[in-house]
């Protein structure tokens, strides 16, 4: 068990071995890597009956996996995953991150999972194509983050997101992903287009760049817990939550008055924002580090020793990675929360623990 979260039996979609592997899918399955389930998108399922709320009227309807199980959350992440973060013996990667939507993530009583599958390639984003997910994740939007590779999206796709949006759509941003400034493009092309429809945009600047003397202790990470108290929503997003790891990330505008600034930085400006858009809402994050399983705090590191001078600062004693994406989802769609919830062992690290 790689998270120690566990709510029944989940499935797995489209999970990758080392955040770099496994092939990128497509429109028709949803992405996935080969020899592992796959969203079946054509089949009615089954809705569950115990504890569920009517959801009649949902524009998203329940999809299901190739096991019959009814779909919670029907994730999209698109883009390259984050590759750059250390960890103890080894690169990283984005497993604890991808294990924690598509293993642990299942309600009990009433037969419901959720799935988020990875699509590392640019496809059409059509109405057909959006249509499949209740939830977006944009990641970095290019062939390869260590290379000038970005994508470059139509009018037509802008168009479509933002339509998707409004129908209740969650759309979930973030960036840092490497040196080239230019990764903010895609993203700001999606998020804004010619009419501006979120309000949002990433800046070219290079946040978080300065170590501490506790960043070797997070993995070369830095300790931000710059969480507001003061935005509309207060404290959906935020709650029963300590320390999160960034690094090189870029800051973020958000004009209107419905604009929620849910973590912000003295120095860097705006790290976490979010707003409703008709239906649906976005919510964009300016950095890419809780996407990292250096960071989820899963195990004991080399440095989490009582009488190591880390103590304290590392990741499983101080990080609440789990908690974040927690909130970001049950945030994001409202509606759903009925069916998306984890279960921690008691026997689990302190980091991992997940406050509802």
């Amino acid at each position: 068990m790689l998270l120690g979260l566990q709510a029944c039996a989940g499935a797995q979609v489209g999970v990758t071995s080392g955040g770099e592997g496994g092939s990128s899918g497509g429109p028709s399955g949803g992405g996935g890597s080969s020899g592992g389930p796959s969203i079946n998108l054509d089949v009615a399922p089954t809705k569950p009956t115990t504890n569920r709320p009517d959801l009649s009227g949902d524009v998203f309807p329940f999809k299901v996996d190739d096991a019959g199980n009814a779909i919670c959350l029907s994730m999209l992440s698109l883009g390259q995953p984050a590759t750059y973060g250390n960890q103890t013996g080894g690169g990283d990667n984005t497993d604890a991150f991808q294990t924690f939507i598509n293993t642990y993530t299942t309600k009990a009583n009433t037969g419901t999972t959720s799935v988020m599958a990875m699509v590392k390639t640019h496809v059409p984003l059509t109405d057909d194509f959006l249509k499949q997910y209740n939830v977006i994740i944009l990641q970095a939007l290019e062939d390869n983050i260590y290379a000038a590779s970005i994508w470059t999206f139509s009018q037509s796709e802008t168009d479509a997101l933002e339509r998707w949006v409004r129908a209740g759509g969650a759309l979930i941003t973030m960036t840092g992903y490497g040196g080239n400034t230019s990764e903010v493009q895609p993203l700001n092309q999606l998020l804004g287009g010619s009419n501006k429809w979120s309000g949002i945009s990433y800046n070219t600047d290079d946040t978080f760049g300065q170590t501490t003397q506790y960043s070797y202790c997070a993995y070369s990470a830095l300790s931000f817990n710059g969480w507001t108290t003061d935005y509309a929503d207060y404290d959906q997003i935020t709650h029963d939550l300590k320390k999160v790891g960034v690094f090189h990330g870029r800051s973020i505008n958000c004009t209107g008055s419905d604009c929620q600034i849910f973590a912000k930085d003295p120095t860097a400006g705006n790290v976490g924002v979010a707003k409703d858009v008709g239906s649906g809402r976005v919510l964009a994050w300016g950095d890419e580090w809780v996407t990292y399983t250096s960071q989820w705090g899963l195990t004991a590191g080399q440095y989490d020793g009582p009488n190591d001078p880390c103590a304290g600062h590392t990741p499983m004693t101080s990080f609440t990675v789990p908690q974040f994406w927690y909130n970001v989802f049950t945030w994001s769609v409202p509606s759903m929360n009925w069916c998306f919830t984890i279960t921690v062992p008691p026997d689990a690290p302190p980091s991992q623990t997940i406050i509802y």
